[in-house]
């Protein structure tokens, strides 16, 4: 059985080389054999053994019409599951028809597969039977993956359609389970950033405040909700998850200001981003005295937060770093750029090229002499 380290780990081993060799892969057949095989073999299926994974497996209608699908994973001969390939970079929703014929032509397949060797929608019949979800209940992104490692959510997901998991009579049900909670994620997530009127309507009548006006609450309650949203949910979850283990159950001692320092923990994911983040500017910056400015971006880890800055830690501030939960991070810029919440970390592009550049040439780049080594 595949635990759920093990997975982790083999996963950003796959998703990693599945990156690096992407561009090599310029049709169909080379996408199918390089990049979706060896996802198969991760989730443990041997697709050497034609007893068990079977190419272009045929689906016969009643009216003499056949459905194929490029990959069927086999169970006491009968498919239980199937994979559509399309070419590396295809984009999936293009070519889902396909896959929800054979679907709806076979009882036995409970799951389906669209991918393009980096991408992967995982679909199930949790609405009809039979009938193949319009919305993936899961989506691996392997790109993102090998950039910012394994969320908990996507493991856990996944660890269900692994062979020895997989169980094709109660895949619907978990996956729906899944799909509720990813919208419900959305509209949180959504309504964190900018709480719309009708949440905003709901939130003040629970809090005693009916019958206010529309501009009082765009002008002044949308704010004020956004913070308190923060305050009270967004915060508490990111500190607690960042704590000590031993904190969370109340059995850690206490500590003093003076132990303070001590309990700051770097994590992976932080240097990650770090690195990331120095990476990200060498690629979004075009002129050389920029270019060579990276150098003097720096770090310092806080509890609950990572603070990125250039040259000097308040005047040169960039962004505020908060890990979230989901694969869900906070990204504090300075005003007026603000907060932006994310599970995709090329959503900050545009605010963290204009904020470095603001910051270059608020404080200046490297000095000539630093010009000349770096040079040498």
């Amino acid at each position: 059985m595949t635990t759920h380290n093990e997975l982790r780990a083999g996963l950003l081993v796959v998703a990693k080389r599945s990156v690096s060799i992407m561009a090599a892969c310029t049709n169909k057949e080379s996408t199918k054999l390089y990049l979706v095989l060896p996802m198969l073999g991760l989730l443990g299926y041997d697709f050497s053994n034609p007893y068990e994974v079977y190419p272009e497996h045929a689906a016969s209608f009643g009216d003499g019409d056949v459905a194929r699908v490029d990959l069927a994973v086999l169970r006491d001969g009968a498919p239980v599951i199937a994979i559509e390939c399309k070419q590396s970079g295809a984009d999936l929703a293009l070519d889902r028809g396909q896959l929800a014929r054979y679907f709806s032509a076979l009882p036995t397949v409970k799951l389906g597969v669209m991918t393009n060797g980096i991408l992967f929608e995982f679909f199930v019949d949790s609405t009809d039977p039979n009938s193949m979800d319009d919305e993936p209940f899961m989506t691996l992104d392997l790109e993102t993956i090998a950039r910012v490692g394994v969320t908990d959510e996507v493991l856990e997901s996944l660890i269900s359609v692994t062979k020895s998991a997989y169980d094709p009579e109660i895949i619907a049900e978990a996956a729906h389970v899944q799909l509720v909670k990813k919208r419900l994620r959305t509209i949180f997530v959504e309504e964190a950033k900018g709480p719309s009127e009708e949440f905003c309507r709901y939130a003040l009548h629970k809090a005693g405040l009916r019958n206010v006006r529309k501009g009082a609450i765009e002008r002044y309650y949308a704010p004020m909700i956004k913070t308190a949203f923060e305050e009270s949910l967004v915060l508490p979850v990111v500190q607690r998850l960042r704590a000590d283990p031993a904190s969370i159950d109340g059995r850690a001692p206490a500590v003093g200001l003076h132990q303070l320092g001590q309990r700051i923990a770097t994590t992976e994911r932080e240097i990650g981003i770090f690195t990331y983040i120095k990476r990200r500017l060498a690629y979004l910056i075009t002129d050389e005295a920029h270019f060579l400015a990276i150098d003097n971006v720096q770090m310092k880890d806080y509890i609950g937060k990572l603070a990125i800055y250039y040259d000097r830690e308040r005047k040169g501030r960039l962004f505020d770093f908060i890990e979230g939960a989901d694969g869900y991070d906070k990204y504090v810029f300075p005003d007026p750029i603000g907060d932006i919440v994310a599970n995709n970390i090329l959503e900050i592009d545009d605010a963290l090229k204009a904020i470095f550049i603001t910051r270059v040439r608020e404080l200046g780049g490297l000095y000539q002499p630093q010009r000349l080594q770096r040079i040498a």
